[in-house]
């Protein structure tokens, strides 16, 4: 059984502005509301940097990894329902990397995946930033059955680094899901949630990176 939509993902053609992505709204194959109800409750690590410092992003979010530099974390996978299992067997699979390369066009040979749930609580956030270059493509994945505009917390898509310069708001909705490409020009954020009491934002986070200069980068969001 495949959880993910890879037909979708591999044919839903990209927008070149402002930078190279596309945003989905079918992402999993029927399976979202059971991956909704089944998100992992317990086991995230607060990680929060405030403080600016050259060529690293400020944040606050609790992340749940899943696979480091391609080598899964297999406490928090043992965690998992029989689900996300599956699902997580998805995401390392063959079949999902030649989707993404297919849609992206990016050569994906070699890289290795950084794979974690995200969930952004009152007030957490993401500045403005773009990925670091080890990270080829990124896969952005939403995991709330509702969320409401005047919660804030949507995906910014960024024309430069003003957070308010947006071309396009994704919000966390359930089946949606944002795949992009990173170049010097990908910025993108999540301004703080407000509001939303008990319903963070989830996310499931994937990247391809560059091995080597993954490695390098240990320990930078």
């Amino acid at each position: 059984m495949t959880l993910l939509n890879l037909r979708a993902i591999g044919s839903t053609p990209l927008s070149a502005e402002p930078y190279p992505h596309v945003v989905l709204h079918d992402s999993f194959a029927g399976h979202q509301d059971a991956l909704v109800e089944e998100f992992p409750t317990e086991g995230f690590h607060y990680d929060v940097r405030d403080s600016a410092e050259p060529g690293r992003k400020r944040y606050r979010t609790y992340n749940y990894q899943l696979v480091r530099f391609g080598v899964p974390d297999q406490r928090n996978v043992g965690r998992l329902s029989p689900r996300w299992k599956l699902l997580l067997d998805d995401l390392t699979g063959t079949a999902y990397r030649t989707a993404v390369s297919a849609a992206t066009g990016a050569d994906l040979t070699g890289t290795v995946l950084d794979i974690r749930l995200v969930r952004y609580a009152e007030s957490c956030w993401i500045e403005p930033h773009v990925d670091r270059p080890d990270k080829v493509v990124t896969h952005l994945f939403y995991l709330n059955s509702v969320w409401h505009p005047q919660w804030s917390g949507a995906l910014r898509v960024l024309r430069s680094a003003d957070i308010d310069d947006w071309s396009q708001e994704v919000f966390p909705l359930a089946g949606t899901s944002v795949l992009m490409v990173r170049t010097e020009r990908a910025w993108h954020a999540v301004p703080p949630v407000t509001g939303a009491g008990p319903h963070d934002r989830k996310t499931l986070l994937v990247h391809f990176a560059r091995p080597a200069d993954a490695a390098a980068g240990t320990g930078q969001r």
